[in-house]
């Protein structure tokens, strides 16, 4: 197509493009002569397009189940089950619903647990629930990105271009593109990556709003400072949204022309400002100013800066050519910028910000297209803040819109190619198919790793033999079904690669523990602790070890290690009673069994424990709440329907304990029958152990 303006009625089709093609482009032209023609009602069919083919991409994640971080953010997470908890959640770090009060996280996300919260009271723990969520979100980020395109091709191309392509050709491809990329399904089929979601819709809705409020400072820029701030409380990279409204204020370069240019235009940020300090005052209060945890604290920080750049060239490698994707990546580090990883990326890199620079005025859109990628990515760039899995396919959601914007302009380049004639409308629309193609069918080959934790990590484990995690991830799988010999096998592996692995130290020995082998147990135990000394589950461990084997003092040692490490750790206050009993310090037992059940109130066998200390105490009345309690929770606890008759048979109520009686003995042929002698009362308590 000519550099013209182009025509603003659908009544002329070009000899050169087919009519559909004209009428894409032209839409925003035709809709202001014609607000009813076909061309308006295009809009809403590309919307519904858009919103069908982000969703059927992602369809079979319905099918998924909870896997990773799932089984501690939804399945143990007691803040999502109760409204009360929505105070913990604004004011407390990420993790901290595990109770630990020694455990520290870098992460502050309240709405990740509040759409987790809704989530679960209208579907419960259904997975195919939370994995809708993540879908509906997607499809709307990606309609969020054709509305955040159509209003940037409009306003930003410059005057001086010759023409202003106002239509919906390039929008609707960049949001096709979008919501097939393949590098998306980490933050889409695992339901733990809703976050990356929520961040990217509301910043797109700032962004969006920002830019049809223009320069008028009203409703649509304080509603676009309000989506920030729900950015900002569902991830921290939300903070870089200043940045992308300079840039796009920056691409139009009429708003600093104006009288408004200068301290008047800077008021357009007030706003921002306010949302960003009153984000910083929450997060501060929740987790402090600077990182809790430094992840590589084996790198100078040298190191940490010139890593900086093979990180980068990875994240727009993988946006280029979402192949071999992987849910773990291991961090080789460069020690030096003249390695050949270290020279390659930084002149990657280089080349980058040379290339943005060049179209900054040549072509604002792609330059803003560029920045759009770049700014998010800065703060995953800071190795020492990051988790265990320093590079994320899940951090490139949002910078993937920016590349597709710039992917959609080079398709509209091929369209308006003179060279080509009429075979460039074709061209365009062969290369927006293949790329959609292949993008969908990287998708969709991707999509079934995350089905579930063995397909997730035994995928994670060919691609990353090195790294100690996955293989202890995948040895968890094999543990929780049964097959252990496949489990301590991925369990050494991982200590081999990583020797003095907590992890796998404290897992070995709770599978040599279950095997009977106590000694083996408790030096993997003790290994697990000398690594982790601040792990409340490793001390709650060795304590049951050393229960077993009769040292009862060194056993309660680390059950109060355990505790007060973790004050809401139920089981180790469990732990802990039954030692204290043990001991004769039944008060004490008491206090801690109490505990147990008000932490945990269907916790049966602390109930039923409590029921004998009660009984033993002489508060028989206690006594038999505590076992009805118990009976309610396991009705098949023959012990219970003992103590209970030795209870009724105590205070003269000989029918009722000798019901009791026939029911214990139906369920236990070795307990005393109605009729016969009656042992020693609470002959037959659980034992220590969990």
């Amino acid at each position: 197509m000519p550099a013209s303006q182009p025509s603003t009625t659908a009544s002329q089709p070009s000899t050169t493009v087919p009519c559909a093609w004209k009428l894409l482009y032209n839409t925003r032209a035709m809709q202001h002569n014609a607000p009813h023609s076909k061309a308006v009602r295009f809009r809403y069919v590309a919307i519904a397009v858009i919103f069908l083919v982000s969703g059927a991409a992602y369809l079979n994640t319905l099918s998924f189940y909870f896997v990773y971080d799932d089984e501690l953010q939804v399945l143990k997470n007691p803040w999502i089950r109760d409204a009360g908890h929505i105070p913990q959640i604004f004011f407390k770090d990420v993790w901290a619903f595990l109770g630990d009060e020694k455990m520290f996280s870098n992460y502050y996300r309240p709405l990740m647990h509040m759409i987790f919260m809704i989530s679960y009271h209208v579907f419960g723990l259904k997975p195919w629930g939370f994995h809708l969520v993540n879908v509906l979100l997607n499809a709307a980020v990606s309609v969020v990105v054709f509305m955040v395109a159509a209003a940037l091709f409009e306003q930003t191309t410059p005057s001086t271009a010759g023409e202003k392509r106002n239509g919906l050709l390039l929008p609707f491809m960049a949001a096709l593109l979008f919501s097939t990329h393949p590098v998306h399904t980490e933050a889409v089929a695992w339901v733990s990556g809703v976050p990356e979601l929520l961040f990217t819709l509301f910043y797109l809705l700032s962004l969006y709003f920002y830019m049809k409020d223009g320069d008028k400072g009203g409703k649509k820029l304080l509603l676009s400072a309000v989506f920030f701030f729900l950015s900002a409380l569902s991830k921290e990279t939300a903070l870089t949204l200043p940045v992308i409204l300079f840039a796009y204020d920056y691409c139009r370069p009429s708003f600093f022309q104006r009288e408004r240019a200068g301290m008047m235009g800077l008021k357009r940020y007030i706003p921002y400002v306010v949302a960003a300090a009153a984000y910083m005052i929450l997060r501060t209060h929740a987790i402090g100013w600077i990182p809790h945890l430094k992840r590589h604290a084996e790198l100078s920080g040298y190191e940490y800066f010139i890593n900086i750049f093979p990180l980068f060239a990875q994240y727009l490698g993988k946006l280029f050519w979402p192949a071999n994707l992987n849910a773990f990546y291991v961090l080789h580090p460069i020690s030096s910028v003249f390695e050949w990883r270290g020279t390659v990326s930084v002149s990657i890199t280089l080349a980058f910000i040379l290339f943005a620079y060049l179209l900054r005025r040549r072509s604002p859109t792609a330059f803003f297209g560029l920045l759009l990628i770049a700014a998010p990515l800065l703060p995953v760039l800071y190795i020492a803040a990051l988790g265990k899995n320093t590079f994320a396919e899940r951090y490139l959601y949002l910078p993937s819109a920016g590349f597709a914007i710039l992917t959609a302009m080079m398709l509209d380049r091929v369209y308006r190619t003179k060279a080509l004639g009429r075979a460039a409308a074709p061209a365009a629309i062969a290369v927006l198919i293949v790329i959609t193609g292949f993008y969908s069918a990287g998708t969709a080959m991707r999509n079934p790793v995350w089905k579930d934790s063995y397909a997730l990590w035994s995928d994670t484990v060919k691609k990353s033999p090195d790294e100690a995690w996955p293989h202890t991830a995948l040895a968890n799988v094999y543990y929780a079904n049964g097959l252990i010999d496949r489990a301590v096998e991925h369990y050494e592996t991982a200590l081999g690669l990583m020797p003095g692995y907590s992890v796998a130290h404290n897992n070995l020995g709770s599978i040599y523990q279950k095997k009977g082998l106590i000694d083996r147990a408790m030096e993997h135990y003790e290994a697990a602790l000398a690594s982790k000394p601040q792990s409340p589950e490793i001390h709650y461990n060795l304590g049951d070890v050393y229960y077993e084997k009769g040292w009862i003092d060194r056993a309660i040692g680390h059950y109060e290690a355990a505790v007060a490490i973790r004050p809401a750790f139920e089981i180790a206050h469990y732990g802990l009673a039954n030692a204290y009993y043990d001991r004769g310090l039944v008060d004490m037992a008491v206090e801690h069994y109490r505990i147990a059940v008000d932490l945990r109130p269907d916790y049966a066998d602390a109930h039923y424990k409590l029921g004998i200390v009660y009984a033993k105490q002489g508060r028989l009345d206690e006594a038999m709440d505590e076992f009805r309690i118990d009976l309610g929770l396991e009705p098949g606890r023959a012990e219970a329907h003992y103590n209970m008759g030795v209870i009724l048979e105590a205070k003269g109520m000989t029918g009722e304990a000798m019901k009791e009686f026939e029911a214990a003995s139906k369920l236990r042929p070795d307990l005393a029958r109605p009729g016969q002698a009656v042992r020693a009362p609470f002959d037959v308590p659980l034992g220590a152990g969990r």
